[in-house]
């Protein structure tokens, strides 16, 4: 693997979306409606949001972590991959975001998939591993504050 990497044009990388993304309807209005909101940064791209859907399906997951769920693009990604007994525990701290992300997780099917814990990550994932959770997930998802990404980590549930 190369450690150069190559800079692609904004018409290469539409270009590369339309003709690879396969996104549900309901992933592509959250995608298009949140363009220009001030956060829109911190939305995973679709790109990476499909990625995560194969990773779930490869895998055989039933049980997710994420951690960090904004408007809910990548937890519904991930969702969608699970079977219909899957679960995926999502950990935000934000009300407001995480109704935009249970209007998508309604409109994509999965709402039921889907276990939302607004409080700190950190004090949900110690509770998770107080309880006896240690190694109950196939796959983890950490997209929130930077800053904690290595307490987050070494919390693996």
């Amino acid at each position: 693997m190369s450690r150069i990497h190559t800079p692609i044009t904004d018409d290469l990388a539409q270009y590369i979306r339309d003709v690879t993304l396969r996104e549900p309807p309901a992933l592509k209005s959250l995608r298009e409606s949140t363009e220009d909101h001030p956060h829109a940064s911190m939305q995973t791209s679709p790109e990476q949001g499909q990625f995560l859907h194969l990773l779930a399906r490869a895998a055989g997951a039933r049980r997710t972590l994420e951690v960090g769920v904004f408007m809910g693009y990548s937890s519904t990604w991930v969702a969608l991959a699970l079977p219909a007994d899957g679960k995926v525990l999502a950990c935000d701290v934000s009300d407001e975001y995480t109704r935009r992300a249970r209007q998508t997780w309604r409109d994509a099917g999965v709402e039921q998939k889907i276990d939302l814990r607004l409080a700190p990550a950190l004090e949900t994932l110690d509770a998770l591993l107080a309880g006896g959770q240690q190694g109950a997930f196939d796959l983890a998802f950490i997209d929130a504050d930077k800053g904690n990404y290595l307490n987050y980590y070494e919390r693996r549930s």
